[in-house]
């Protein structure tokens, strides 16, 4: 970065003092040519009224000054020049300034010397002869001009430039220092206003990278109390499956009770393979390896299904299910059965005798509402921001008699995340309890 800003800075020093100074040059130059211009015109100007012969005397002093003179007869012959030898001029009939001053009675032109670099000023008169004064005066043109100064610019631009370095070094470790002895694990402040956006990005990332962190440790402790569950719920069916059979195999069970125990053996197993189910189905959602297919679907006919689905469930309980309302929205089919069926099911399993369970459809321009509710034993006030754990059971001893897995709220809301929506949770203890569903339509 060094080496960019030191190349940079005396790149720009350079061309700067080189465009200045072209700029300077033609300025002055434009300026001396004027002030050149004049005083040949200032010069001759009082010869006009006299005649050639007379003005040759006179102009005699200007032998070997800067200014050349010259008195020309009317037929182009040069009859005086105080910088040359006359015999050996050619005629000057076809000089342009020689031209104008016999037709308009003055005239000038200039002269470029490709070889010398220098430009010839002539500026000529009519006398009252006829014949021709013309005075020349030759400078350095402008590129003459800048040419000769080239030493001169060559030592300010190795100047310049090596200013350049010095100020690029320092500017260079303002700039970096500040940056290299960034720690993202203490506070960044800005050192100067340009590098306030680099702090608050800094300060960004530190906080992303101290969340992603934090996430990442609450979900290896999720993970961890999850493998520990799980080894808990799988081990709960298979050592009664295990029991009976030993029993069974030990000759143990009389012929009359062989029944019942196959019939708990069964019962256990079927458990199992629920657990099993629902433990794949939550940890596929937890990785987002499901792969489902989104259309639009008919929330009344998911909820008509499920309730016939849980019909001998909810018949059983002497509990009574229904659908009210109608909606549709962007979803995956089965996942949404499986959210409704788990939600229908906790409120049958959890209910009175004679109870109710109620899927209510609620949809609006904004946002598709899906709540089940119940007239069943509630769910008490600490437990209510608990239920959605895995594993967690409000009452464990009716959960085992009504073989949940303790997963089935979790998998709810999980489904409900996939498809972006959020979940509500009211109850009051005694009186039931209701579980809405809530998706917008934009997201879905």
């Amino acid at each position: 970065m060094k080496k960019q800003i030191y190349i940079y800075m005396a790149g720009l020093a350079a061309i700067t003092l080189v465009l200045t100074v072209f700029a300077l040059s033609f300025a002055f130059y434009g300026r001396f040519t004027n002030e050149a211009r004049q005083s040949l015109k200032t010069l001759i100007a009082p010869f006009a009224d006299e005649n050639s012969s007379a003005i040759t005397q006179k102009l005699s002093a200007f032998i070997g000054d800067r200014t050349r003179i010259s008195v020309i007869d009317g037929n182009g012959t040069v009859l005086f020049d105080n910088a040359a030898d006359v015999a050996a001029l050619e005629n000057h009939s076809d000089r342009r300034e020689f031209i104008a001053a016999a037709k308009y009675g003055a005239g000038e032109s200039k002269r470029f010397s490709n070889a010398l670099k220098t430009e010839t000023y002539y500026y000529a008169i009519r006398l009252k002869d006829g014949a021709i004064l013309r005075a020349a005066i030759t400078t350095n043109s402008v590129f003459g001009a800048f040419a000769g100064g080239l030493p001169i610019i060559a030592g300010i631009v190795a100047v310049a430039i090596a200013l350049s370095f010095i100020m690029a070094d320092r500017l260079t470790r303002k700039i970096v220092d500040p940056i290299n002895g960034v720690d993202i694990n203490s506070k960044f402040e800005a050192p100067y206003k340009e590098l306030s956006a680099f702090a608050e990005t800094i300060a960004a990332q530190r906080e992303r990278i101290e969340l992603e962190l934090s996430e990442k440790t609450k979900l290896i402790d999720l993970r961890r109390e999850f493998s520990a569950n799980v080894s808990h719920e799988l081990k709960t069916p298979l050592t009664s499956i295990y029991g009976y059979a030993e029993m069974l195999c030990g000759g143990m069970v009389s012929k009359c009770d062989r029944r019942e125990f196959y019939a708990k053996i069964k019962d256990e197993a079927a458990r199992l393979i629920a657990l099993i189910e629902d433990i794949m189905m939550i940890s596929e959602l937890d990785e987002g390896k499901r792969n489902e297919s989104f259309e639009m679907v008919d929330l009344r006919e998911i909820a008509t299904a499920t309730i016939d689905a849980l019909a001998f469930k909810a018949a059983d309980n002497e509990v009574v299910a229904s659908v009210e309302g109608e909606g549709v929205m962007r979803a995956n089919r089965s996942m949404m059965f499986e959210a409704l069926y788990n939600l229908a099911d906790n409120a049958i399993k959890y209910n009175k005798r004679g109870g109710s369970v109620k899927i209510k459809i609620r949809s609006t321009e904004k946002h598709t509402a899906v709540r089940v509710s119940d007239s069943g034993i509630g769910i008490p006030k600490e437990a209510r921001n608990r239920i959605f754990e895995r594993f967690y059971r409000v009452d464990k001893s009716r959960s085992k008699k009504t073989g949940g897995t303790g997963l089935g709220l979790a998998i709810v809301k999980h489904i409900a995340l996939f498809h972006g929506g959020s979940i509500k949770v009211k109850s009051k203890e005694g009186k039931g309890a209701s579980i809405t569903l809530l998706f917008s339509v934009a997201k879905t």
